[in-house]
């Protein structure tokens, strides 16, 4: 007899509302819940770099969730897990029971150097504990193509596919509710992390190609808080810090762009990024200002949806920001185009069916499961 699809979600990255893991984790959950799965997150509740938890407690953390999920993992018939060094112990107790594990990488060991410098000399283990991992992987989810390369050439097989991030598409759009944040302004929206260029939107902040009547208004917290509370001594900046996920697009939709300025900080970002900021700025019908990475400048190129500078530039993110402001009417096309290839292949609906589809393809095709449409 045929019963739905059970499936269980493992982050030790601790999701907080406003931060894009959290945004990732609900609409990959919801959407997959669309295609038929149950779907039970297993998560630390506490920890990450803007916490500045103890490293004890994170610890602690990752094996009480890790153990929680062990004790119950014969109710799975999958294991999704948003990738993550210290996985290992959940990843090899799933491969001894035969449940197959699919991996979600966004990034590679690389970061963990980036946000914690003083754990850069232990970068072998890292390596060696993702790597472990991924070899083990029923199947591997990278964000982007030069992301996909890499993890076949790390893990030793070709077991991986390209599933990008999305933008949810009923909340980001060019109608909807006005923005609360009065006049004109250029927004960020992420975490502040080393690799978002805070530094650099900040000194572009002080150019004097920035346009004179525009704000510059951050969404967002993280370990660099204080290089923006160092700042807000000029008055055109606004730092809003986390907000509510549905508050985000009113903000995002009332802005005149949208900064999407990550660096390369120790090679990180040389395979590629897809941030959710740049997906979710589009969608709302706003141009955007992207860096010159791959994948996410390849995109707006395509799109033709903004306009790409150098990175860690100040001069030129002011001087895009005086482009803009100087054609309205080239800036509003811009924004029409990124709305239209969001909602055309972009949405978290279209990455839900792609990520059903494989976690299905993971399965033992004797298993007895009840079999749904894909999510509208």
């Amino acid at each position: 007899m045929s019963r739905p699809l059970r499936l269980a979600y493992l982050s030790l990255e601790t999701p907080r509302p406003g931060q894009a893991s959290q945004t990732h984790i609900d609409e990959i959950m919801a959407g997959l819940r669309r295609c038929g799965w149950q779907v039970e997150l297993f998560a630390t509740s506490g920890g990450g770099a803007s916490a500045r938890s103890s490293l004890f407690h994170r610890l602690l953390g990752y094996a009480r969730t890790q153990g929680a999920l062990g004790k119950r993992l014969r109710e799975f018939d999958a294991v999704f897990i948003r990738s993550h060094f210290m996985a290992l112990p959940l990843t090899l107790w799933a491969r001894w029971h035969k449940i197959p594990v699919v991996h979600e990488i966004n990034g590679t060991p690389a970061d963990i150097g980036v946000t914690y410098r003083w754990l850069k000399p232990f970068a072998p283990f890292f390596s060696w504990l993702y790597r472990t991992q991924y070899r083990e992987a029923a199947h591997l989810l990278a964000v982007t193509p030069g992301l996909v390369d890499w993890a076949k050439t790390f893990a030793g097989h070709d077991r991986v596919s390209l599933v990008s991030n999305g933008a949810n598409t009923d909340l980001f759009k060019p109608d909807g509710p006005p923005s609360p944040v009065e006049g004109q302004y250029v927004v960020f929206v992420g975490g502040l992390v080393a690799w978002h260029g805070i530094g650099t939107m900040l000194a572009a902040l002080k150019e004097p190609d920035w346009p004179a009547d525009l704000r510059l208004v951050i969404v967002g917290d993280g370990i660099e808080r204080d290089k923006v509370e160092g700042a807000l001594s000029d008055q055109r900046l606004l730092w809003l810090g986390r907000q509510p996920y549905d508050d985000v697009p009113a903000i995002v939709r009332g802005a005149k762009a949208s900064l999407c300025v990550i660096e390369n900080q120790d090679g990180r970002s040389a395979s590629g990024v897809a941030p959710l900021k740049l997906f979710e700025a589009m969608a709302c019908g706003i141009p955007v200002i992207a860096s010159d990475l791959p994948f996410q400048a390849d995109m707006v190129r395509n799109a033709n949806a903004g306009l790409i500078v150098p990175m860690a530039n100040p001069l030129a993110i002011a001087s895009a920001l005086r482009t803009l402001a100087e054609d309205a009417d080239n800036a509003r096309i811009l924004g029409q185009n990124g709305a239209s290839y969001v909602a055309r292949e972009a949405s978290w609906h279209q990455r839900a069916r792609e990520i059903n589809h494989i976690l299905r393809g993971t399965l033992p095709s004797d298993k007895p499961v009840e079999t749904l449409a894909d999510a509208p």
